[in-house]
């Protein structure tokens, strides 16, 4: 293992459909992957990353300050028109896809640490594969919370905050927020974001306490007389909306 870890941005991109497709498609889907990934980060910025294959997707590891703001404002952009490109000519490849950015420990293996572990959860959430399914375009992208504050919001030319819609995320142990964006596509992102909120705050509900009883009730050795005693508690807000 690395010394020391190092700080870098991840991007996970995955293939939407890879296990519906025979043996000979998914390795044709995997080639055009790494062609459409090739063509977005331009042959310089490719040389600059490290790319893990996880077979029906690709984990590229981004360690220079020079993608922090590039892979917004060229690299996606890119990456959707060429896909788009593929309608007309080629097989339809559609991409799921999530960035965070952490401390990534690299060892013999490959690249490990809870930052890696967090944009596969991003990527594997049912949110994103809801949208991808509804949406126009070919991509759909869930950002976490730190990128958004360092990148979506930094006043890119070409990238607008106001089209990244904040949804919970449970995956495994990972409970978390992220912004989901749709190029392309914004009320599709905006529609699925709202019923992600709504049926996670139904899985919430109720929040607090509340109490009945006929007569008096006794809570540790108090009593709390009344006929008819009831007692409720305020709730708390969401969790992925900050509350706790």
């Amino acid at each position: 293992m690395s010394a020391h870890p190092e700080h870098s941005q991840l991007l996970l991109a995955d293939i939407k459909g890879f296990s519906t497709l025979s043996d000979r498609e998914q390795l044709r889907s995997r080639q055009d992957l790494y062609d459409e990934l090739r063509a977005a980060f331009s042959e310089e910025l490719w040389r600059l990353c490290a790319h893990e294959d996880r077979g029906d997707a690709v984990l590229v590891v981004m360690r220079h300050a020079v993608f922090t703001h590039a892979l917004f404002t060229e690299v996606m952009p890119r990456l959707e028109r060429g896909l788009g490109e593929r309608r007309r000519t080629d097989p339809l490849l559609r991409l799921r896809m999530a960035v965070h950015a952490g401390s990534v420990h690299t060892d013999g293996h490959g690249f490990a640490g809870n930052a890696v572990n967090h944009v596969f959860r991003l990527c594997e959430g049912e949110v994103l594969r809801q949208a991808l399914d509804e949406a126009r375009s070919d991509t759909a992208l869930l950002v976490s919370d730190v990128v958004r504050d360092s990148s979506v919001r930094a006043g890119l030319p070409g990238v607008d905050p106001t089209t990244f819609h904040a949804v919970p995320v449970r995956v495994k142990e990972t409970r978390a927020r992220a912004w989901l964006h749709v190029a392309g596509d914004n009320a599709c992102a905006r529609r699925v974001a709202e019923a992600a909120a709504a049926r996670n705050d139904d899985a919430e509900s109720p929040h607090g306490v509340s109490l009945r009883a006929a007569g008096d009730l006794r809570l540790d050795g108090s009593v709390i007389s009344g006929r008819d005693t009831h007692m409720t508690a305020p709730p708390r807000s969401p969790w992925w909306r900050g509350g706790r």
